[in-house]
């Protein structure tokens, strides 16, 4: 099935006012959804037999701070018995107060298992909070660690639990090598 039917697909059962084709921009062609949206198509995506997206390849986060502060969390869909795949993005707004209380949206781990890791990945390093998901700790950082270090405006600490995180110029000098 090709890219254009997969969307008109989506678009009769979503409805057109929640989704937008967007090719027009550089690199892959993507389906930006509402966040309202994405746990009803997702669901959608995985169950109906003509699209079958059986496989999350990858969920990650990203943060845009050209036009507006926002974060996106966008999805990469294999469907393995058409051998067709899919981009979903959805954009959280992020306002300058209290933004971990607006940057949430439906978790897919339920629908796609392989969601549970990535999605944790996303909170730690973007502070998206995905709401349902079973599991919902920290993955790659201490619990206490303050922050989500990939969101562009934050400020790494001088130092965690009294360990210095500045790191050390070394003037060309390799660390690890010896010098022959």
């Amino acid at each position: 099935m090709e890219k254009q039917d997969i969307v008109e697909r989506i678009k009769r059962i979503i409805g057109e006012a929640d989704t937008q084709w967007v090719d027009d921009q550089p690199g892959d062609s993507y389906l930006l959804v509402a966040k309202e949206k994405l746990l009803r198509l997702a669901i959608y995506l995985k169950g109906d037999h003509h699209l079958a997206f059986d496989t999350l390849m990858c969920l990650s986060g990203v943060h845009n701070m050209e036009d507006q502060d926002e974060i996106e969390v966008v999805y990469h869909l294999y469907s393995v018995r058409h051998r067709h795949q899919l981009i979903l993005k959805v954009k959280l707004d992020r306002p300058t107060f209290f933004p971990h209380f607006y940057l949430r949206v439906d978790s897919v781990s339920g629908i796609w298992p392989a969601a549970g890791w990535m999605e944790r990945e996303a909170y730690d390093m973007f502070g998206i909070h995905f709401v349902g998901h079973n599991d919902f700790r920290r993955l790659l950082l201490p619990p206490d660690w303050e922050g989500h270090p990939l969101q562009k405006d934050y400020q790494e600490p001088a130092a965690y639990r009294d360990i210095s995180t500045t790191r050390e110029e070394t003037e060309g000098i390799v660390v690890g090598l010896q010098e022959q």
